[in-house]
């Protein structure tokens, strides 16, 4: 039994020095063996993970998407949601209004001088109608508006027109940005008197037409195509005092003799503070 055993540990440790030969001096190819090795044994990992590299891109989408939680669904759509809103507001805050329908904004007629119609009509206690043709063409004709600020570089103020719908009127400024982009800001206005202590007041309201907001906020005015809420009308306290100073006469002559102005669709009624003091209500 001896011999056997030596015979058996001889045979067992030339193999062993032959092994440890051919590692040390032998040519090997560890390249591809390794990379070889190292994709199956990445993709049995994966398998072992319960995900499976069959299917392309769509298997790699499935699992993506059954991996993700509620809360990563919601933070994306949320993001997604607050760009696209982003992206519309600032799209409708510059494209302009189109004003080509503003009777007498644009016209080659010559304006009607109110100034002399309204302080005759008013020293008579009578009732004033100005079409809103004839107001625009006054202001073409006898207001000129100035850009300030440090837009005024590139943009200039080209005109402004009224557009008079029924129960408010709205005041729009048109600017000229570059050589030919437009932009447009416009507020809108209407009035109702009012008693105070013993006395008549005109009170000036900045609101009409749709409310904003799924028809929860009155709407104020716009910025281009953009409506704004009435409380945030001082957004637009520059335009506001622009417009104020266009028509400073026929301002004081109906401040002075104690008028009204309403407001129909395409014209401007000016009337006298009735008799009977009493708070009209607003439409």
């Amino acid at each position: 039994m001896a011999p056997q055993n030596r015979k058996r540990n001889s045979h067992k440790k030339g193999n062993d020095q032959h092994s440890l030969w051919g590692f040390l001096f032998r040519k090997q190819k560890p390249t591809n063996d390794m990379t070889h090795g190292t994709l199956f044994d990445a993709a049995a990992g994966l398998e072992e993970d319960g995900i499976h590299t069959h299917g392309g891109a769509k298997g790699i989408l499935k699992e993506i998407w059954a991996h993700l939680s509620i809360w990563t669904v919601l933070a994306y759509v949320l993001f997604f949601a607050f760009v696209s809103s982003l992206f519309l507001v600032t799209w409708y805050m510059w494209q302009p209004q189109d004003l080509s329908d503003i009777a007498g904004y644009k016209d080659n007629v010559t304006a009607k001088d109110l100034d002399l119609l309204i302080n005759t009509k008013t020293a008579a206690r009578e009732e004033i109608i100005i079409t809103e043709a004839e107001l625009n063409r006054y202001l073409r004709d006898n207001t000129r508006i100035r850009q300030d600020g440090i837009f005024s570089i590139i943009t200039h103020a080209d005109g402004i027109a009224v557009r008079v719908h029924d129960g408010y009127a709205e005041l729009i400024i048109d600017r000229v940005i570059g050589a030919d982009f437009r932009q447009t800001t416009s507020v809108n206005i209407r009035f109702h008197q009012k008693e105070e202590n013993g006395k008549v007041n005109l009170c000036v309201e900045y609101r009409g037409g749709e409310p904003v907001l799924m028809g929860s906020t009155p709407r104020g005015g716009s910025i281009g195509m953009l409506g704004i809420p009435q409380r945030h009308i001082v957004m637009l306290q520059p335009a506001l005092e622009t417009l104020r100073d266009c028509y400073p006469g026929i301002r004081d002559a109906i401040l002075k003799n104690e008028y009204c102005p309403f407001f129909e669709e395409g014209k401007i009624i000016l009337r006298p503070f009735s008799q009977q003091h009493t708070e009209s209500t607003p439409q």
